[in-house]
């Protein structure tokens, strides 16, 4: 009976979880995609020139670049 009740709470979280996510975030529209892709590239190059000015190496350069693109 126990079990059956933990099932029961864990099958409604996901079933809301779904729900909740249920409409992708991703554009569909060639022109959204190149749009998107350029806006990425973008900030890529963005946080790649700050490292740079900065003389980032390795590890430092690798985090800087991580924590700048979720900005």
């Amino acid at each position: 009976m126990r079990a059956s009740s933990v099932y029961l709470v864990i099958g409604t979280l996901a079933l809301g979880i779904f729900a909740a996510h249920g409409q992708s975030l991703k554009p569909k529209d060639p022109a959204e995609v190149t749009k998107a892709s350029e806006h990425i590239a973008q900030r890529n190059e963005n946080c790649r020139r700050l490292a740079r000015a900065q003389h980032l190496h390795f590890l430092k350069r690798y985090r800087f670049m991580r924590d700048c693109k979720r900005q």
